[in-house]
């Protein structure tokens, strides 16, 4: 034991001596009723009950200290106004509760009208009367994380030495059972990550050369603050190599968040991205933070970021710069301490010059590109990867496979991969669900159909010459958008319902020959 924690034994010995029976069961109702529950809310009324009925007074409250904005919140509070301190914060450099946080010494104000550190706006707001106030830190190893307010003492008497001492009592007892309740949360939460990242299936299983220089590219910045910008088409892996990349840095005990940003629509995506203030729209019962937020000194992923709207990509430019913005409907400045890796399958350069994507926005990003080749580029990576998604689904699905044949292997290989990585996970699952041996054959591979390249040659018809390169534009088109036939209608300005007839009906002979 510490001096320090031995000379606060001493002082709840002194002071639990010193109170009556009626006090004294009052303590061990609220200690009783705290070791039966680890949720916050029901914690925090608890200790608040207590307080003033001890203390005999009109109301209480607890203010926890908010370190992104120096702010306290009421987390807690008793009384007829309860209900309207919810929104309402005292600033750090303000008011009797803010002075205790600074000084983590109680304090007690038998008059407030007469006292030039009685911060008066929260009267303004709830319409309260504060007479007097008692006040005393939640303190826990050295740190001031929050404060007892008890207010109006009955009667109109006076605040006594025995008020102080059971507030300070009852001001220990708060701040253990709030830092039990706040570790247990923080516990349930990273479990809750960390079941997220098995089902992910996080490990990096690559043997070619391009996957290497990848690995190795994200290792060198891993270990700083850098903004990381992963460049590739569509199932390459891109989160993947974000999560190697926190999970290798000095972040890695602390979130990791990743967003769609092409998941959501404009207004939905700022709202998920900066949280918003209870009441900013119907349907905003409560105040919710954003995923910004909630990487505060970890990891943001941005995802598919060249799908952001122009206003967002505006938020966004400040957060990079500042490391800060506000709630939706809020007014408050929120700061963070979080890295930023953003990805796209688009050439944003291409898209600042079409006016869609901003150039500033661009250079914040582009700090540290890594660019992630696509499957066909990297086919030594193919048989690892195989055979780790038939390792992976054999044993969710309890069945005895373990190879796959020469056959097949040979036609994994021979492949052009358009969906990637994940196309190849799908092709694997599915060989997984049909096979009924110990070795993937050719009949339960179920390769999706492809266009075969057709070469012009001279003495062709100018109209057979023609279908040849439009086969071959077709394709290579589809092939460059990882896959994305609708892209790739957008890119060749028809319709994808057009793209898929000129795929499927208009080319019989490009489809019977990769039929065989």
């Amino acid at each position: 034991m510490t001096y320090s924690q031995f000379a606060v034994y001493l002082t709840v010995e002194n002071s639990i001596r010193k109170i009556g029976r009626e006090q004294l069961e009052v303590l061990f109702q609220m200690a009783s009723s705290l070791s039966s529950t680890l949720e916050l809310s029901n914690i925090l009324n608890i200790i608040m009950e207590s307080a003033k009925t001890l203390l005999k007074a009109e109301a209480s409250s607890l203010l926890l200290l908010d370190e992104t904005t120096n702010e306290l919140y009421f987390a807690s509070a008793t009384g007829h106004v309860s209900e309207r301190l919810k929104n309402l914060t005292v600033p750090l450099d303000k008011g009797i509760a803010g002075a205790c946080v600074r000084t983590g010494k109680p304090k007690v104000v038998d008059n407030t009208s007469g006292d030039r550190e009685f911060y008066p706006q929260i009267d303004k707001h709830t319409g309260f009367s504060t007479r007097s106030i008692i006040a005393a830190p939640l303190t826990i190893s050295g740190k001031t994380i929050g404060v007892i307010e008890v207010l109006n003492k009955k009667g109109n008497q006076v605040w006594t030495e025995d008020d102080k001492e059971l507030l300070i009592i009852i001001a220990l007892q708060a701040a253990q059972v709030i830092q039990n309740a706040q570790v247990h949360l923080k516990m349930r939460e990273q479990q809750d990550l960390l079941r997220d990242e098995i089902d992910a299936r996080y490990a990096i299983v690559s043997a070619s050369k391009q996957s290497k220089e990848v690995l190795k590219l994200a290792e060198m910045v891993a270990q700083s603050n850098t903004t990381v910008l992963l460049l590739g088409e569509n199932g390459t892996g891109k989160e993947l190599i974000a999560r190697y990349i926190h999970r290798l840095s000095p972040r890695k005990e602390r979130p990791f968040i990743a967003v769609s940003c092409a998941a959501l629509p404009t207004t939905l995506l700022e709202s998920e991205l900066f949280g918003y203030e209870k009441g900013a729209f119907t349907g905003a019962t409560t105040l919710r933070k954003g995923r910004f937020e909630l990487a505060n000194k970890g990891t943001i992923f941005l995802d598919e970021i060249g799908d952001l709207s122009p206003e967002t990509q505006i938020k966004l430019l400040r957060v990079l710069q500042e490391r800060e913005f506000e709630r939706l409907g809020g007014t408050k400045t929120i700061k963070v301490d979080v890295r930023v890796i953003a990805a796209t399958n688009q050439d944003l350069e291409e898209k600042i010059a079409e006016k869609l994507f901003r150039e500033d926005l661009f250079y914040r990003l582009n700090v540290f590109p890594i660019h992630i080749p696509p499957l066909r580029e990297r086919k030594d990576d193919i048989p690892v990867l195989a055979q780790n998604f038939l390792t992976i689904y054999a044993r969710e699905m309890n069945k005895v496979v373990t190879s796959i044949s020469n056959e097949v292997m040979e036609k994994l290989l021979n492949y052009d991969w358009p969906g990637n990585v994940r196309e190849l996970q799908n092709v694997i699952e599915r060989a997984v669900v049909l096979v009924n041996s110990d070795t993937i054959t050719n009949d339960c591979l179920m390769l999706p159909q492809k266009l075969t390249t057709e070469v012009a040659t001279y003495g062709d018809g100018l109209k057979e010459a023609v279908e040849k390169f439009k086969i071959n534009f077709i394709q290579e088109t589809i092939k460059r958008c990882g896959g994305n036939q609708r892209k790739a209608s957008k890119i060749l300005k028809i319709q994808p319902s057009y793209l898929s007839r000129l795929i499927h009906k208009e080319y019989p002979r490009s489809k019977e020959r990769s039929d065989t």
